[in-house]
């Protein structure tokens, strides 16, 4: 058996998937596109060797990761959140939340986590929501009902609000340089 995640988010996280489950026999995962793993998720080559695997997409070994800081850092809720993309063999780490609870409301704002993963291809926030209208707004319509019901989940058990610019938050986390 694996080792268990030690984080209050977590913990909530898979409540709240354990309760989405008996309600709509649907998980968490269904409405947000990760899954948030029950212990410490397995690492890649790429993965680095102090970071907690905590949500895998699915999606050719793509996972985030609670960055520790070479243990540095014990409260793993306080821990900056690393997304790592193993097929992405150029530049597979990307820092993209100063901690799990803002990564969440990352989430609220775009309604998409793989918007993450096309950071490196924006100059400026326009371009970001240039490809967010082109390749996700009719995905985040179709999918509106289930977003909102999930959202609100999220804000209330999360105790968490949507990042107003997440373009501006990410790129000043990353020193002024996009990912």
């Amino acid at each position: 058996m694996g080792k268990a995640i030690n984080s209050k988010t977590v913990h909530c996280l898979i409540h709240l998937d354990d309760e989405l489950r008996k309600e709509n026999n649907l998980s968490l995962g269904h409405y947000i596109g990760i899954d948030i793993c029950r212990e410490e998720g397995s690492k890649y080559d790429c993965t680095p060797d102090d970071a907690i695997v905590f949500a895998f997409t699915g999606m050719g070994g793509d996972h985030f990761a609670f960055d520790t800081k070479n243990g540095r850092i014990e409260d793993l809720d306080a821990a900056p959140i690393l997304f790592i993309q193993p097929m992405m063999f150029d530049n597979p780490l990307k820092l993209v939340a100063h901690h799990i609870r803002d990564l969440f409301s990352i989430f609220l704002t775009l309604k998409e986590f793989y918007i993450l993963e096309r950071f490196g291809r924006y100059h400026k926030e326009s371009d970001m929501l240039e490809d967010i209208e082109k390749y996700y707004k009719e995905s985040s319509i179709s999918r509106q009902h289930e977003i909102s019901f999930i959202s609100e989940r999220l804000q209330d058990r999360l105790n968490i609000a949507p990042i107003p610019n997440v373009f501006k938050y990410i790129t000043e986390m990353n020193g002024g340089y996009i990912l």
